[in-house]
């Protein structure tokens, strides 16, 4: 049974949120090198940040949009952040392939109605590292929808799962040492248990997210954890913490399982 880690770039890490089409190339590169320090299977995700949330906020998307023009400027400004990933990774030695989440998978009110993530599976057979991100989803009912780099990823997860793939961990990595309370202050663990208790203390950045913020990324990892997958949050901005995480060592974190 292959044994795989997903990790997801955060679009708060990789680009500044706060300047729109600003993509932190320097804390890219770092994240790449050290990713190259695993030398276990990886599926890679990024977030859209900077880029695909500033025209999304515009010109819609999450629930159709309100342009065609417009939606086309979003799905272009999401595969921009991906090119200019894919450039750095390649640059670095990375074997990453791209996959356009837009041309692998079909919804309805926001549900996969139809996927082919085929593809993804040879990739991985054959060493290489597959990179999804947050894109523009086609939807029947709504037009369009919008999928976050870490809901992609969770839905490769299960796909996987089923092929018999050990999904050993998802890494999360954005610019706060896992998620904050009122305070601030890293909750080490979150679990279906104590989330309800926890939710309303939840601090979140206010910055431009159409996929939802930190909520978002912890109920979706609640369901993860439902599977018996355990996700990691951590913070991009320290040194070394992402090659930490993939090496099994302690992190300054938040583990939701």
């Amino acid at each position: 049974m292959k044994e795989i880690i997903l990790v997801k770039l955060g679009g708060s890490i990789i680009t500044d949120k706060k300047i729109a089409y600003l993509a932190r190339k320097s804390i890219i590169r770092r994240l790449a090198k050290e990713l190259k320090q695993s030398k276990q299977n990886i599926i890679l995700a990024h977030g859209s940040g900077s880029f695909g949330h500033t025209s999304a906020v515009k010109f819609g998307g999450k629930k159709g949009y309100i342009s065609k023009i417009g939606i086309a400027r979003v799905a272009r400004d999401a595969m921009e952040i991906n090119r200019i990933v894919m450039g750095i990774l390649i640059t670095e030695g990375i074997p990453a392939v791209s996959f356009r989440p837009m041309g692998m998978i079909l919804t309805s009110a926001g549900k996969i109605e139809d996927s082919f993530f085929k593809s993804v599976e040879e990739v991985i057979k054959q060493g290489l590292i597959p990179v999804v991100y947050g894109d523009v989803i086609w939807d029947k009912k709504w037009k369009s929808t919008i999928y976050s780099g870490e809901t992609i990823l969770n839905k490769l997860a299960m796909y996987l799962r089923k092929k018999n793939f050990n999904i050993k961990r998802i890494i999360q990595v954005g610019q706060t040492n896992g998620v904050y309370d009122d305070r601030k202050k890293t909750i080490p663990i979150i679990t279906n248990k104590t989330w309800p208790n926890l939710k309303k203390f939840i601090f979140e950045l206010k910055t431009k997210d159409v996929t939802g913020g930190m909520q978002h990324k912890v109920e979706d990892a609640l369901k993860m954890a439902n599977l018996g997958i355990e996700t990691l949050l951590i913070n991009g901005k320290t040194k070394n913490e992402l090659s930490k995480a993939l090496l099994n060592k302690k992190v300054k974190g938040t583990l939701i399982k």
